[in-house]
């Protein structure tokens, strides 16, 4: 995926992947962050500073990562597909794989 995505599709990402997994331990962001910095161009101080603003919900996230995307499903489904690599990155609960689905069936819906 680029890296030069809009500030407010960053904003988007982290938010649904805050929305499906546990408050992560220091260590475990980490990884989060650099994940997300690899794969989507977002820096460790724009990661926290997501972390601190309000949400917002499921399905204002998902318009506007589908927006950025050009509502292309192809762009879509890889968006989808890299969600799911970070949130196994050490596993993870069922819990938590459960939200990913719903993220995941709310995107296949729009479409």
């Amino acid at each position: 995926m680029s890296n030069s995505y809009s500030k407010e599709f960053k904003r988007s990402a982290v938010d649904l992947l805050l929305s499906i997994i546990q408050r992560a331990n220091p260590q475990k962001s980490i990884k989060y962050y650099q994940f997300f910095q690899k794969n989507l161009g977002i820096s460790d101080e724009e990661f926290e500073l997501f972390e601190q603003q309000n949400r917002l919900n499921q399905l204002e996230n998902r318009d506007i990562i589908c927006r950025e995307l050009g509502n292309n499903n192809h762009k879509i489904m890889q968006f989808l597909m890299m969600l799911n690599r970070c949130i196994i990155i050490d596993g993870c609960e069922l819990k938590s794989y459960q939200r990913f689905e719903e993220v995941r069936d709310s995107f296949i819906e729009k479409f």
